[in-house]
């Protein structure tokens, strides 16, 4: 028993720093109606991690591949952030599908290019969470929480334009650049959580945790209080069925997400109203 809580207790740890920093992410990315945005930026990073592949060496988890992918992201996040302003005729959630369209084309293309990616791709879709080490874990948490900090300072910048856009320009904030630190510190976010969970854990610990949030409560610090507390429950229960059943243990943890989210619509569903 032991020795399973040693070999659990790591990818446990990885799942707490991904859900306290995507919980909160989250309930931004609901209210700004940009659902696709986290998986458009995994994807667009993994391209990123995919030329350094191709191009440098054949293993992700180098320095050269990371920096990549971080420059990818951030040449997304000036895109996004421009782009909400300046194109009004489109919705920013058709810019963001579209982007992410392309950025899963051409790295399927890249990958075509190369042997042995298909390795590389399975990695980037449901990364290594059971896997992960201390090396992974503790400089991931420090950026989590680096940014973590940065957001509480600016709160209140970050909140004015994801709960009333228009007003927020109206009352003169600076929104192109704001939203251009929003994006920023999400792909850095994306661009660490990719390469430890893969692409759809991410998104799944994103979106499923804070819209179960937003089903039962308005409030903030509830919404924030649910998120987590859904995605550590979820998260602890699907390494353990990964473990024990020896299936892939991202896959999982998404699969137990959906099933959490269907419970949530339904209890949501049964109670007489709402908080």
């Amino acid at each position: 028993m032991w020795e399973i809580v040693q070999f659990l207790f790591p990818p446990f740890v990885a799942c707490l720093t991904l859900v306290g920093i995507h919980g909160y992410l989250g309930i931004h990315v609901l209210q700004r109606e940009i659902i696709f945005i986290d998986i458009a930026l995994a994807q667009i990073s993994a391209v990123g991690s995919t030329v350094a592949f191709i191009v440098w060496d054949k293993d992700e988890h180098t320095f050269v591949a990371y920096i990549c992918a971080l420059c990818f992201s951030l040449l997304a996040a000036a895109f996004f952030s421009s782009i909400r302003k300046k194109v009004i005729q489109i919705h920013q959630e058709a810019v963001i599908g579209v982007s992410y369209a392309i950025a899963a084309a051409l790295a399927l293309f890249l990958m075509a290019m190369a042997a042995g990616a298909e390795i590389h791709l399975e990695h980037m879709l449901t990364g290594s969470i059971l896997w992960a080490k201390w090396s992974d874990i503790l400089p991931c948490a420090g950026v989590y929480a680096a940014i973590g900090v940065f957001h509480y300072i600016f709160r209140d910048k970050f909140r004015k334009i994801s709960w009333s856009y228009q007003e927020a320009i109206k009352e003169g904030v600076n929104v192109e650049f704001w939203d251009f630190l929003f994006y920023a510190t999400f792909g850095i976010v994306v661009t660490h959580s990719v390469r430890i969970a893969g692409v759809l854990v991410v998104f799944a610990l994103l979106i499923i945790p804070s819209t179960i949030s937003a089903m039962f409560t308005e409030d903030w610090s509830k919404r924030i209080g649910i998120a987590y507390t859904v995605g550590v429950i979820v998260t602890m229960f699907g390494l353990a069925f990964s473990y024990v059943f020896d299936f892939s243990c991202g896959p999982s943890v998404v699969t137990l997400l959906g099933a959490a989210l269907i419970v949530a619509a339904l209890i949501n569903k049964l109670r007489p109203a709402r908080v």
